[in-house]
C-alpha cells in the first residue's frame, strides 16, 4: 500500500539495501518500509532490475562519489574512472547532487562510493588546512567544450598563492581579446579549488566573481596567504 505521509527514504539506501550493503536494524527498517511504501517497493524492484542486466564492464564507466564536512560546509565530490568531474558545495542534498551529475554526465551509473575518493577528501583537508599546495588529483573535463577545457587546463598551472588577470589568462591560452570568455569558462569550472579559479582576477586587480558567493574566493586566497588582496 501507498505511504499515508509524506515519504523520506532516499535512493541511497534503497539502493544500498538491493545491493546488500545494508545490515541489522538499518536492513530490517528498510525491508520494513518497502512493505509499507508501494513507490519505494516499486524503484527497489527497479534497481534490482538493473542490477541484473547491466554488465560487470560497467562498473568502470561509473561516476562514484563521495561527500564530507569542509571549512565551507559538507562538500560533495565525484570522479570517473578519469579524474574528478565535480566537486560542490552548493548541492545540499545527496539527492540533489547525484541528480546534477547524471544531467552533467547522462547515461553513466552513479553510485556512492566513498572509499574510491579517499584520496580527493585527504588532499582537500591537507590544502583547507594549509599543508598542502598543489593536488595530485587527476581530473577529467570531458564533459565541457574544448575553449573551456583550455582555459581551466591553463588556470590549473597558476601556482599557489600567485594570481594572474583574466586578460592574461586570455593571453597564455592563445586568445588575447577573449577576456570575457575567459571569465565566463571559469564561471562554469565544475572542479573548483582543484582548478584554482579563485586565483584568476579582474584586470584592475579586484576580485571579481566567484560561483557561489565571493566570500569563498576570499576564504581561497587567504588559506594561500594572500589576504592583502581582499581590500582590493
Amino acid at each position: 500500500m501507498m505511504c499515508a505521509q509524506k515519504c523520506d527514504c532516499t535512493e541511497e539506501e534503497i539502493l544500498a539495501y538491493v545491493s546488500g550493503e545494508l545490515k541489522g536494524d538499518t536492513e530490517f527498517a528498510i525491508a520494513v518500509h518497502l512493505g509499507e511504501c508501494e513507490d519505494c517497493c516499486d524503484q527497489a524492484a527497479d534497481f534490482r532490475a538493473l542490477d541484473l542486466v547491466l554488465p560487470g564492464c560497467c562498473e568502470d564507466d561509473a561516476i562514484r562519489w563521495h561527500r564530507f564536512d569542509t571549512p565551507f560546509g559538507e562538500m560533495h565530490v565525484a570522479r570517473s574512472s578519469e579524474g574528478l568531474v565535480r566537486l560542490s558545495w552548493r548541492h545540499g542534498s545527496d539527492n540533489a547532487f547525484v541528480e546534477h551529475v547524471s544531467e552533467l554526465l547522462p547515461g553513466r551509473l552513479v553510485v556512492h562510493d566513498p572509499e574510491s575518493l579517499s584520496d580527493v577528501e585527504a588532499e582537500l583537508r591537507e590544502y583547507f588546512a594549509g599543508e598542502r599546495s598543489q593536488f595530485d588529483i587527476p581530473i577529467d573535463l570531458s564533459a565541457l567544450t574544448d575553449f573551456q577545457q583550455a582555459v581551466l587546463e591553463e588556470a590549473r598551472k597558476i601556482r599557489f598563492g600567485q594570481v594572474i588577470p583574466y586578460s592574461e589568462l586570455a593571453r597564455r591560452i592563445g586568445k588575447p581579446g577573449a577576456a570575457r570568455a575567459v571569465g565566463n569558462a571559469l564561471g562554469s569550472n565544475p572542479v573548483a579549488i582543484v582548478v584554482p579559479c579563485h586565483r584568476v582576477l579582474r584586470n584592475d586587480g579586484s576580485l571579481g566573481g566567484y560561483t557561489g558567493g565571493l566570500q569563498y574566493k576570499e576564504h581561497l586566497l587567504t588559506i594561500e596567504g594572500r589576504a592583502d588582496l581582499l581590500a582590493s
